[in-house]
């Protein structure tokens, strides 16, 4: 139908509009202010957005044991007043990996420093490992 050829053609011309090539550099780097901006919102729901399915940690094991975990620290107040700075944070990518580091955490519970690992899932760069010192 006309209808459909015109949504199409409309999608296409959108699309290439907005298109702009992001670095894999860059949608890490917009992954790790959707993840700062979530914890300074107490967001358990919009930090785990960005957690892969694949995810895992020596202590918390899997995704929903880290949703557990950051559910406890914002229950306890631990994350009162969380402040993250990602003034020094340097992004490195290898195919289809790279870690954010540091990512400089601080909060109620004193301070730590965070190195985030992503991987690339269906053209999303997603959490698959979190390695805090000091936690």
């Amino acid at each position: 139908s006309t209808v459909m050829v015109i949504v199409c053609v409309s999608w296409i011309l959108f699309g290439c509009q907005t298109a702009k090539k992001v670095t894999p550099e860059e949608a890490v780097t917009a992954q790790v202010n959707k993840f700062a901006e979530a914890m300074k919102a107490k967001n358990v729901d919009g930090i785990m957005a960005i957690f892969s399915e694949k995810f895992e940690h020596y202590e918390w094991g899997d995704k929903a044991g880290a949703r557990e975990f950051l559910q406890q620290a914002i229950d306890v107040g631990y994350l009162e007043g969380v402040e993250i700075d990602l003034s020094k944070m340097q992004v490195k990518v290898e195919g289809s990996t790279a870690t954010a580091y540091p990512i400089d955490v601080r909060a109620s519970f004193g301070a730590t420093t965070v190195e985030m690992v992503f991987t690339k899932e269906n053209g999303n760069w997603l959490v698959t490992g979190v390695d805090a010192s000091d936690l």
